[in-house]
């Protein structure tokens, strides 16, 4: 099994495309117009098409599921985010979670614990917040 140190960072750069992140939404059931009709997103307070917190989220979580399966089997335990600002469809982001805490429990493995953020590289703003935790088994 991998170790995983206090303070380790992992990170991803993507580009959230409209035809990409129009059919996310639909394959989930969000069906909310801000993601589906440019008429109504750009007269909105938005300026434009926004991806669906759903995309945005599952992906940050997908980055812990990688990140744990090159180190050995996990799960993960806990997840939650904040939705701080709205993500435009063709907007580039950084992707980046940081271990906070790693802590042993006897008979499971190492419970790890970390803190994401989501950016937009245009203006710099974090778009989301997240934290996780997840259990690195013991074989």
């Amino acid at each position: 099994m991998g170790s995983v140190s206090v303070g380790e960072r992992f990170d991803r750069v993507v580009t959230f495309d409209e035809l990409g992140a129009r059919a996310f939404a639909a394959l989930v059931g969000d069906f909310n117009p801000l993601h589906h009709d440019e008429d109504l997103a750009t007269a909105s307070r938005f300026g434009g098409l926004i991806i669906s917190g759903t995309q945005s989220s599952a992906m940050m979580l997908a980055m812990t599921a990688t990140f744990f399966a090159d180190r050995g089997n996990a799960v993960g335990l806990d997840f939650g985010f904040k939705f701080r600002k709205a993500i435009r469809m063709g907007e580039t982001v950084r992707m980046e979670w940081v271990v906070t805490a790693v802590t042993p429990k006897a008979g499971l493995g190492d419970i790890i614990e970390l803190e994401g953020t989501l950016t937009l590289l245009s203006s710099n703003e974090v778009a989301l917040t997240g934290h996780s935790k997840a259990a690195m088994l013991a074989n």
